[in-house]
Protein backbone atom coordinates (compact mmCIF):
# COMPACT_ATOMS: atom_id res chain seq x y z
CA UNK A 1 0.00 0.00 0.00
CA UNK A 2 1.47 3.56 -0.86
CA UNK A 3 2.26 6.17 1.53
CA UNK A 4 0.55 9.36 0.03
CA UNK A 5 1.73 12.85 1.05
CA UNK A 6 1.74 15.93 -0.21
CA UNK A 7 3.81 16.63 -2.70
CA UNK A 8 5.44 20.12 -4.59
CA UNK A 9 5.83 19.88 -7.94
CA UNK A 10 3.61 22.88 -9.71
CA UNK A 11 2.82 24.28 -5.92
CA UNK A 12 5.42 25.92 -4.35
CA UNK A 13 5.73 25.70 -0.49
CA UNK A 14 3.95 28.22 1.42
CA UNK A 15 7.08 30.56 1.87
CA UNK A 16 9.38 29.22 -1.07
CA UNK A 17 9.40 32.21 -3.35
CA UNK A 18 10.53 31.38 -6.55
CA UNK A 19 8.52 34.38 -8.31
CA UNK A 20 11.71 36.14 -9.25
CA UNK A 21 13.75 34.85 -12.47
CA UNK A 22 16.74 34.15 -10.43
CA UNK A 23 15.38 32.23 -7.41
CA UNK A 24 13.51 29.88 -10.25
CA UNK A 25 16.68 28.98 -12.28
CA UNK A 26 18.02 28.02 -8.84
CA UNK A 27 15.67 24.89 -9.03
CA UNK A 28 16.06 24.12 -12.09
CA UNK A 29 13.67 26.43 -14.15
CA UNK A 30 13.89 26.76 -17.88
CA UNK A 31 16.50 23.68 -18.33
CA UNK A 32 13.77 22.69 -19.61
CA UNK A 33 13.19 25.12 -22.25
CA UNK A 34 17.30 25.08 -23.08
CA UNK A 35 17.10 21.31 -23.49
CA UNK A 36 14.11 21.69 -25.57
CA UNK A 37 15.21 24.06 -28.26
CA UNK A 38 18.56 23.01 -28.31
CA UNK A 39 18.22 19.29 -28.09
CA UNK A 40 15.09 18.33 -29.21
CA UNK A 41 12.72 18.02 -31.97
CA UNK A 42 9.15 20.15 -31.53
CA UNK A 43 8.17 15.99 -32.41
CA UNK A 44 10.18 14.94 -29.90
CA UNK A 45 8.82 17.19 -27.25
CA UNK A 46 5.42 16.24 -28.28
CA UNK A 47 6.03 12.47 -28.25
CA UNK A 48 7.62 13.14 -24.85
CA UNK A 49 4.31 14.59 -23.00
CA UNK A 50 2.45 11.58 -24.90
CA UNK A 51 4.53 8.94 -23.22
CA UNK A 52 3.54 10.77 -19.93
CA UNK A 53 0.11 10.86 -20.60
CA UNK A 54 -0.12 13.90 -19.24
CA UNK A 55 -3.99 14.55 -19.41
CA UNK A 56 -5.68 17.60 -19.11
CA UNK A 57 -6.08 18.83 -15.55
CA UNK A 58 -8.86 21.11 -16.05
CA UNK A 59 -11.17 18.36 -15.60
CA UNK A 60 -11.64 16.90 -19.36
CA UNK A 61 -8.98 14.62 -18.59
CA UNK A 62 -7.88 14.10 -22.01
CA UNK A 63 -4.44 13.40 -23.27
CA UNK A 64 -2.48 16.33 -23.93
CA UNK A 65 0.19 14.68 -26.58
CA UNK A 66 -2.95 13.54 -28.34
CA UNK A 67 -4.29 17.41 -28.82
CA UNK A 68 -0.89 18.93 -29.86
CA UNK A 69 0.24 16.21 -32.27
CA UNK A 70 -2.80 17.35 -33.92
CA UNK A 71 -2.53 20.61 -33.79
CA UNK A 72 1.30 20.03 -34.80
CA UNK A 73 0.20 18.19 -37.70
CA UNK A 74 -2.59 20.91 -39.14
CA UNK A 75 -1.19 22.41 -42.10
CA UNK A 76 -1.26 26.22 -41.48
CA UNK A 77 1.98 28.97 -40.83
CA UNK A 78 0.47 30.69 -37.77
CA UNK A 79 -1.01 28.65 -34.48
CA UNK A 80 -1.87 29.82 -31.28
CA UNK A 81 -1.67 28.51 -27.53
CA UNK A 82 -3.89 29.27 -24.90
CA UNK A 83 -3.51 28.87 -21.48
CA UNK A 84 -6.58 28.27 -19.76
CA UNK A 85 -5.33 30.19 -16.14
CA UNK A 86 -9.35 31.25 -15.34
CA UNK A 87 -10.59 28.65 -12.61
CA UNK A 88 -14.27 29.06 -13.85
CA UNK A 89 -15.34 27.43 -10.38
CA UNK A 90 -14.83 30.54 -8.31
CA UNK A 91 -14.44 28.68 -5.29
CA UNK A 92 -11.23 27.24 -6.91
CA UNK A 93 -7.96 28.50 -5.85
CA UNK A 94 -5.64 26.45 -7.97
CA UNK A 95 -5.17 29.15 -11.11
CA UNK A 96 -4.84 31.70 -8.74
CA UNK A 97 -2.12 30.14 -6.71
CA UNK A 98 -0.17 28.94 -9.40
CA UNK A 99 -0.18 32.26 -10.83
CA UNK A 100 1.17 33.92 -7.57
CA UNK A 101 3.44 30.97 -6.41
CA UNK A 102 5.23 29.77 -9.55
CA UNK A 103 4.48 32.09 -12.94
CA UNK A 104 8.14 31.50 -14.12
CA UNK A 105 6.76 27.66 -14.62
CA UNK A 106 3.70 28.57 -16.14
CA UNK A 107 5.29 30.47 -18.52
CA UNK A 108 7.88 27.93 -19.64
CA UNK A 109 5.16 25.36 -19.83
CA UNK A 110 3.45 28.18 -22.17
CA UNK A 111 6.55 28.23 -24.07
CA UNK A 112 7.26 24.78 -24.20
CA UNK A 113 3.73 24.03 -25.90
CA UNK A 114 4.36 27.17 -28.40
CA UNK A 115 7.29 25.25 -29.45
CA UNK A 116 5.86 21.92 -29.76
CA UNK A 117 3.14 22.98 -31.64
CA UNK A 118 4.31 25.27 -34.06
CA UNK A 119 2.86 28.68 -32.59
CA UNK A 120 4.49 31.95 -32.42
CA UNK A 121 1.68 33.71 -30.57
CA UNK A 122 0.23 32.64 -27.16
CA UNK A 123 -2.69 34.17 -24.79
CA UNK A 124 -2.75 33.29 -20.75
CA UNK A 125 -6.39 34.13 -20.15
CA UNK A 126 -7.22 34.90 -16.58
CA UNK A 127 -10.20 36.50 -14.22
CA UNK A 128 -9.76 39.33 -13.95
CA UNK A 129 -10.14 39.48 -10.09
CA UNK A 130 -6.76 37.54 -9.73
CA UNK A 131 -5.02 40.81 -9.35
CA UNK A 132 -1.82 39.16 -7.34
CA UNK A 133 -1.11 36.38 -9.97
CA UNK A 134 -1.35 38.54 -12.99
CA UNK A 135 0.93 41.06 -11.79
CA UNK A 136 3.30 37.66 -10.50
CA UNK A 137 2.91 36.80 -13.93
CA UNK A 138 3.69 40.39 -15.80
CA UNK A 139 6.53 40.91 -14.02
CA UNK A 140 8.06 37.35 -14.72
CA UNK A 141 7.15 37.97 -18.42
CA UNK A 142 9.13 41.45 -18.34
CA UNK A 143 12.45 39.26 -16.35
CA UNK A 144 11.82 36.48 -19.29
CA UNK A 145 11.99 38.82 -22.16
CA UNK A 146 14.94 40.83 -21.01
CA UNK A 147 16.75 37.17 -20.88
CA UNK A 148 15.45 36.27 -24.29
CA UNK A 149 13.17 33.67 -22.39
CA UNK A 150 10.03 34.85 -24.24
CA UNK A 151 9.45 37.06 -27.01
CA UNK A 152 11.65 36.94 -30.68
CA UNK A 153 14.91 34.48 -31.13
CA UNK A 154 14.17 32.80 -27.95
CA UNK A 155 17.80 31.39 -26.42
CA UNK A 156 19.51 33.07 -29.40
CA UNK A 157 17.69 30.81 -31.86
CA UNK A 158 15.04 31.53 -34.73
CA UNK A 159 12.31 30.31 -32.34
CA UNK A 160 10.26 33.02 -31.54
CA UNK A 161 7.05 33.32 -29.22
CA UNK A 162 5.13 36.37 -27.66
CA UNK A 163 2.41 35.66 -24.81
CA UNK A 164 -0.05 38.30 -24.35
CA UNK A 165 -2.18 38.50 -20.92
CA UNK A 166 -5.73 38.92 -20.46
CA UNK A 167 -8.10 39.43 -17.25
CA UNK A 168 -11.79 38.92 -17.87
CA UNK A 169 -14.41 37.74 -15.56
CA UNK A 170 -18.09 36.80 -16.94
CA UNK A 171 -18.92 34.31 -14.38
CA UNK A 172 -18.72 30.33 -14.72
CA UNK A 173 -18.68 30.48 -18.18
CA UNK A 174 -15.34 32.12 -18.53
CA UNK A 175 -13.60 28.91 -18.50
CA UNK A 176 -14.90 27.34 -21.67
CA UNK A 177 -12.42 27.16 -24.32
CA UNK A 178 -14.43 28.47 -27.43
CA UNK A 179 -16.05 31.37 -24.99
CA UNK A 180 -12.34 32.14 -24.41
CA UNK A 181 -11.30 32.34 -28.42
CA UNK A 182 -14.32 34.56 -28.65
CA UNK A 183 -13.45 37.05 -25.95
CA UNK A 184 -10.14 37.27 -27.39
CA UNK A 185 -11.46 37.77 -30.80
CA UNK A 186 -13.40 40.47 -29.26
CA UNK A 187 -16.49 39.27 -29.33
CA UNK A 188 -19.36 38.30 -26.82
CA UNK A 189 -18.58 35.38 -24.91
CA UNK A 190 -20.69 32.06 -26.29
CA UNK A 191 -19.63 29.09 -26.61
CA UNK A 192 -19.58 27.50 -30.20
CA UNK A 193 -20.73 24.29 -31.78
CA UNK A 194 -17.80 21.79 -31.90
CA UNK A 195 -16.48 19.87 -34.26
CA UNK A 196 -14.63 21.48 -35.65
CA UNK A 197 -12.09 21.25 -32.53
CA UNK A 198 -9.96 24.14 -31.65
CA UNK A 199 -6.82 21.69 -32.28
CA UNK A 200 -8.03 22.00 -36.04
CA UNK A 201 -9.54 25.50 -36.25
CA UNK A 202 -9.91 27.42 -33.61
CA UNK A 203 -8.79 30.93 -32.44
CA UNK A 204 -9.10 32.98 -35.71
CA UNK A 205 -9.79 29.69 -37.38
CA UNK A 206 -6.05 28.99 -36.89
CA UNK A 207 -4.97 25.91 -35.19
CA UNK A 208 -5.05 26.50 -31.75
CA UNK A 209 -3.91 24.15 -28.43
CA UNK A 210 -5.74 25.10 -25.27
CA UNK A 211 -4.67 23.43 -22.18
CA UNK A 212 -5.51 24.25 -18.06
CA UNK A 213 -2.61 26.61 -16.66
CA UNK A 214 -1.74 23.63 -13.98
CA UNK A 215 -1.36 20.98 -17.20
CA UNK A 216 1.18 23.33 -18.63
CA UNK A 217 3.14 23.77 -15.45
CA UNK A 218 3.56 19.97 -15.68
CA UNK A 219 5.31 20.28 -18.93
CA UNK A 220 8.71 21.64 -17.88
CA UNK A 221 8.85 18.77 -15.14
CA UNK A 222 8.69 16.16 -18.32
CA UNK A 223 10.57 17.59 -20.18
CA UNK A 224 13.26 18.25 -17.31
CA UNK A 225 13.20 15.00 -15.67
CA UNK A 226 12.05 12.74 -18.10
CA UNK A 227 9.06 10.45 -18.51
CA UNK A 228 9.92 7.60 -15.88
CA UNK A 229 10.27 10.67 -13.20
CA UNK A 230 6.94 12.36 -14.11
CA UNK A 231 5.34 8.64 -14.11
CA UNK A 232 6.94 7.83 -10.73
CA UNK A 233 3.63 9.54 -8.90
CA UNK A 234 0.41 8.70 -9.21
CA UNK A 235 -1.81 5.90 -11.03
CA UNK A 236 -0.96 3.92 -14.47
CA UNK A 237 -3.49 5.86 -15.86
CA UNK A 238 -3.10 9.39 -15.00
CA UNK A 239 0.39 9.71 -13.65
CA UNK A 240 1.42 12.98 -11.60
CA UNK A 241 -0.15 15.19 -9.32
CA UNK A 242 -3.45 17.40 -8.87
CA UNK A 243 -3.94 20.54 -7.13
CA UNK A 244 -7.37 20.38 -4.91
CA UNK A 245 -9.08 23.17 -3.09
CA UNK A 246 -10.72 21.10 -0.07
CA UNK A 247 -13.72 23.15 2.17
CA UNK A 248 -14.70 22.20 5.67
CA UNK A 249 -18.05 21.17 6.47
CA UNK A 250 -18.53 25.21 8.69
CA UNK A 251 -20.18 27.35 6.57
CA UNK A 252 -17.49 29.53 7.06
CA UNK A 253 -14.27 27.62 6.57
CA UNK A 254 -11.19 28.84 4.85
CA UNK A 255 -10.31 26.93 1.70
CA UNK A 256 -6.81 24.89 1.91
CA UNK A 257 -4.81 23.82 -1.28
CA UNK A 258 -2.93 20.56 -1.54
CA UNK A 259 -1.30 19.24 -4.17
CA UNK A 260 -1.56 15.48 -4.02
CA UNK A 261 -0.35 12.31 -6.50
CA UNK A 262 -3.59 10.92 -8.48
CA UNK A 263 -5.05 7.73 -6.70
CA UNK A 264 -4.10 9.73 -3.07
CA UNK A 265 -7.69 8.35 -1.31
CA UNK A 266 -10.06 10.66 -0.50
CA UNK A 267 -10.12 10.10 3.04
CA UNK A 268 -6.59 10.53 3.46
CA UNK A 269 -6.40 14.09 0.55
CA UNK A 270 -9.06 15.34 3.43
CA UNK A 271 -6.36 14.51 5.86
CA UNK A 272 -3.23 16.29 4.29
CA UNK A 273 -5.91 19.16 4.28
CA UNK A 274 -6.30 19.25 7.71
CA UNK A 275 -9.89 18.32 7.70
CA UNK A 276 -10.73 15.88 9.89
CA UNK A 277 -14.22 14.76 11.49
CA UNK A 278 -16.44 11.58 12.66
CA UNK A 279 -18.45 10.49 10.10
CA UNK A 280 -21.22 10.90 12.41
CA UNK A 281 -20.69 15.28 11.65
CA UNK A 282 -20.92 14.34 7.75
CA UNK A 283 -23.44 13.93 5.28
CA UNK A 284 -21.38 13.51 2.21
CA UNK A 285 -18.23 14.58 0.73
CA UNK A 286 -18.75 16.52 -3.05
CA UNK A 287 -15.87 16.24 -5.26
CA UNK A 288 -15.72 18.46 -8.95
CA UNK A 289 -16.79 22.08 -7.22
CA UNK A 290 -20.15 23.71 -8.28
CA UNK A 291 -21.31 20.99 -10.54
CA UNK A 292 -19.34 18.10 -8.88
CA UNK A 293 -21.53 14.99 -7.27
CA UNK A 294 -21.99 14.69 -4.01
CA UNK A 295 -20.42 11.11 -2.71
CA UNK A 296 -21.62 9.36 0.82
CA UNK A 297 -19.03 8.69 3.20
CA UNK A 298 -18.93 5.07 2.12
CA UNK A 299 -16.76 6.23 -1.00
CA UNK A 300 -14.39 8.25 1.44
CA UNK A 301 -11.29 4.87 0.20
CA UNK A 302 -12.09 5.86 -3.24
CA UNK A 303 -8.58 7.05 -4.87
CA UNK A 304 -9.12 10.44 -6.46
CA UNK A 305 -8.74 9.49 -9.97
CA UNK A 306 -11.48 10.17 -13.24
CA UNK A 307 -12.87 7.12 -13.63
CA UNK A 308 -13.23 5.71 -10.60
CA UNK A 309 -14.62 9.26 -9.68
CA UNK A 310 -17.02 9.65 -12.61
CA UNK A 311 -18.39 5.94 -12.49
CA UNK A 312 -18.80 6.98 -9.12
CA UNK A 313 -21.17 9.91 -10.17
CA UNK A 314 -19.06 12.78 -9.34
CA UNK A 315 -16.52 14.25 -11.27
CA UNK A 316 -12.77 15.87 -10.75
CA UNK A 317 -13.55 18.85 -12.63
CA UNK A 318 -12.36 22.40 -10.86
CA UNK A 319 -11.06 19.78 -8.44
CA UNK A 320 -13.04 21.75 -5.95
CA UNK A 321 -14.15 19.07 -2.78
CA UNK A 322 -16.08 20.05 0.41
CA UNK A 323 -17.55 18.31 3.07
CA UNK A 324 -21.93 18.79 3.79
CA UNK A 325 -22.60 18.26 7.52
CA UNK A 326 -24.95 15.58 8.69
CA UNK A 327 -27.97 18.07 8.42
CA UNK A 328 -27.73 18.06 5.04
CA UNK A 329 -31.22 17.48 3.21
CA UNK A 330 -29.81 16.33 -0.13
CA UNK A 331 -32.49 17.93 -2.08
CA UNK A 332 -32.04 20.86 -0.71
CA UNK A 333 -28.66 20.92 -1.74
CA UNK A 334 -29.63 19.41 -5.36
CA UNK A 335 -31.61 22.47 -5.58
CA UNK A 336 -29.35 25.31 -4.37
CA UNK A 337 -26.58 23.75 -6.86
CA UNK A 338 -29.03 23.63 -9.68
CA UNK A 339 -30.26 27.74 -8.95
CA UNK A 340 -26.64 28.62 -9.30
CA UNK A 341 -26.07 26.66 -12.04
CA UNK A 342 -29.16 28.22 -14.06
CA UNK A 343 -27.88 31.59 -13.12
CA UNK A 344 -24.51 31.03 -14.77
CA UNK A 345 -26.09 29.22 -18.16
CA UNK A 346 -25.33 31.43 -21.08
CA UNK A 347 -28.39 30.97 -22.28
CA UNK A 348 -27.06 30.41 -25.54
CA UNK A 349 -28.89 26.51 -26.26
CA UNK A 350 -31.89 25.88 -25.28
CA UNK A 351 -31.25 22.34 -23.29
CA UNK A 352 -29.16 24.53 -20.70
CA UNK A 353 -30.85 27.45 -20.40
CA UNK A 354 -34.40 25.89 -19.73
CA UNK A 355 -33.55 22.44 -18.50
CA UNK A 356 -31.20 23.62 -15.54
CA UNK A 357 -33.80 25.99 -14.56
CA UNK A 358 -36.75 23.67 -14.80
CA UNK A 359 -34.50 21.00 -12.56
CA UNK A 360 -34.30 23.92 -10.20
CA UNK A 361 -38.27 24.83 -9.89
CA UNK A 362 -39.32 21.00 -10.03
CA UNK A 363 -36.83 20.12 -6.21
CA UNK A 364 -38.25 23.96 -5.33
CA UNK A 365 -41.62 22.31 -5.42
CA UNK A 366 -40.56 19.39 -3.66
CA UNK A 367 -38.89 21.50 -0.89
CA UNK A 368 -42.17 23.07 -0.43
CA UNK A 369 -44.27 20.07 -0.20
CA UNK A 370 -46.11 20.78 -3.55
CA UNK A 371 -43.94 17.75 -5.16
CA UNK A 372 -45.74 14.46 -6.41
CA UNK A 373 -44.53 11.19 -7.69
CA UNK A 374 -44.20 12.25 -11.34
CA UNK A 375 -42.03 14.45 -10.23
CA UNK A 376 -38.85 12.17 -10.09
CA UNK A 377 -39.74 10.42 -13.70
CA UNK A 378 -39.65 14.49 -14.91
CA UNK A 379 -36.04 14.85 -12.76
CA UNK A 380 -34.85 11.74 -14.68
CA UNK A 381 -35.70 13.00 -18.25
CA UNK A 382 -34.09 16.42 -17.82
CA UNK A 383 -30.80 15.00 -16.60
CA UNK A 384 -31.04 13.22 -19.57
CA UNK A 385 -32.15 16.03 -21.74
CA UNK A 386 -29.56 19.02 -20.36
CA UNK A 387 -26.29 17.30 -21.88
CA UNK A 388 -27.63 15.43 -24.88
CA UNK A 389 -28.90 18.76 -26.06
CA UNK A 390 -26.02 20.99 -24.68
CA UNK A 391 -23.30 23.21 -26.88
CA UNK A 392 -20.58 22.49 -24.02
CA UNK A 393 -19.02 21.15 -21.02
CA UNK A 394 -21.57 23.22 -18.66
CA UNK A 395 -24.62 21.81 -19.73
CA UNK A 396 -23.17 18.20 -19.67
CA UNK A 397 -21.88 18.29 -16.32
CA UNK A 398 -25.33 20.99 -14.66
CA UNK A 399 -26.93 17.74 -13.82
CA UNK A 400 -24.49 16.24 -11.70
CA UNK A 401 -25.53 17.76 -8.25
CA UNK A 402 -29.22 16.05 -8.94
CA UNK A 403 -28.01 12.91 -9.92
CA UNK A 404 -25.85 12.10 -7.62
CA UNK A 405 -28.23 13.33 -4.65
CA UNK A 406 -31.48 11.03 -6.36
CA UNK A 407 -29.11 8.25 -6.62
CA UNK A 408 -27.68 7.62 -3.26
CA UNK A 409 -30.01 9.68 -1.40
CA UNK A 410 -33.43 8.70 -2.71
CA UNK A 411 -35.28 8.69 0.95
CA UNK A 412 -34.71 12.31 0.46
CA UNK A 413 -37.30 13.21 -2.13
CA UNK A 414 -40.12 9.99 -1.08
CA UNK A 415 -40.29 11.16 2.45
CA UNK A 416 -40.47 14.88 0.95
CA UNK A 417 -42.96 13.96 -1.63
CA UNK A 418 -45.15 10.86 0.04
CA UNK A 419 -44.72 12.04 3.86
CA UNK A 420 -44.56 16.22 3.07
CA UNK A 421 -41.67 16.04 5.78
CA UNK A 422 -37.77 17.21 5.15
CA UNK A 423 -35.60 14.08 6.31
CA UNK A 424 -33.49 16.50 7.90
CA UNK A 425 -36.08 18.94 9.28
CA UNK A 426 -34.00 22.38 7.39
CA UNK A 427 -36.43 22.86 5.19
CA UNK A 428 -38.02 25.42 5.15
CA UNK A 429 -41.13 25.53 2.13
CA UNK A 430 -42.25 28.39 0.45
CA UNK A 431 -45.80 28.12 0.96
CA UNK A 432 -46.36 27.07 4.56
CA UNK A 433 -49.79 25.06 3.87
CA UNK A 434 -50.76 22.54 1.16
CA UNK A 435 -54.06 24.42 -0.18
CA UNK A 436 -56.52 21.48 -1.01
CA UNK A 437 -59.96 22.57 -3.00
CA UNK A 438 -62.28 20.97 -1.98
CA UNK A 439 -65.89 20.26 -4.40
CA UNK A 440 -68.83 20.38 -2.97
CA UNK A 441 -71.72 18.79 -4.40
CA UNK A 442 -74.75 21.37 -4.94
Amino acid sequence: MPEYQQMYRVLRRQGEDVRALAAYRQFGGYAALEKAIRQQTPAQVVQQVTDAKLRGLGGAGRLTGEKWRVTRRTEDSQKYVICNAYDADSRSHAARLLLERNPHQVIEGIILAAYAVGASEAYLFARSTFHAGIDAVQEALREALEEHLVGRDILGTDFSCTINVLGVDIGFMGGEETVQMALIKGRRGMPEQRPPYPAQAGLWEKPTAINNVETLANVPLIIRDGVAAFKSVGTANTPGTKLVTVYDAAPDSQPVVVEVPFGTPLRTLLSLAGVTHADSELRAVVVGGAEGGALPLAQLDMPFDFDPIEEAGAIIGSSVIELLPADTCMVAWALERSRYLSKESCGKCVPCRLGVKRIAGILEGIVSDLGVNGDLAVLDEFAEYVPNGSLCGFGVQAPNPLKSAKRYWPDHFTMHIEELQCPTGTCVPVRAHRFVTKHVLP
